[in-house]
């Protein structure tokens, strides 16, 4: 069974990360929401966000925010969007972190795909977004192709 490749490659790579960006006390998943935030620029992000964006329950992002905010990654303010909401944003502590977290994911991707042809890591990326695509719901029909090795 090849799934159980995937929590484990999951857990190493993780631990690998939070080795790595450990003495800036950020965790693989904190690192993962700075760079979103980063990425969205000036745009206003609320949680809900957050959680549509990396699929994660509602306490699980509180948590979140929460540790970045306590460590002064983030701070949040009443969005302008849903005075229920909190808008989310970066603080001039997690910009000046941003290098840091940039070599450290960097490091840790060489890692894992060292010794790989580019070629590989293409195919590997299309096969990464297919099952992604068919764990979200795919195209609604089952081809019925279990992997199993061809005996000859």
């Amino acid at each position: 069974m090849m799934g159980v490749y995937i929590p484990m490659l999951h857990n190493q790579f993780k631990e690998t990360m939070n080795r790595m960006v450990g003495k800036i006390d950020l965790t693989t998943s904190q690192i993962h929401v700075l760079f979103y935030l980063k990425s969205r620029g000036d745009e206003e992000v609320i949680q809900k966000d957050i959680e549509e964006k990396f699929n994660l329950s509602n306490p699980t992002v509180t948590g979140i925010i929460k540790r970045l905010e306590a460590k002064g990654f983030v701070e949040r303010t009443i969005s302008s969007k849903d005075a229920r909401s909190k808008s989310i944003h970066l603080t001039e502590k997690s910009i000046a972190a941003s290098e840091e977290m940039k070599r450290a994911l960097h490091e840790a991707n060489k890692k894992v795909f060292e010794g790989f042809t580019e070629e590989e890591l293409d195919v590997l990326e299309g096969c990464f977004k297919k099952m992604l695509h068919n764990l979200e719901g795919g195209c609604g029909h089952h081809h019925g192709h279990a992997h199993k090795k061809e005996s000859k």
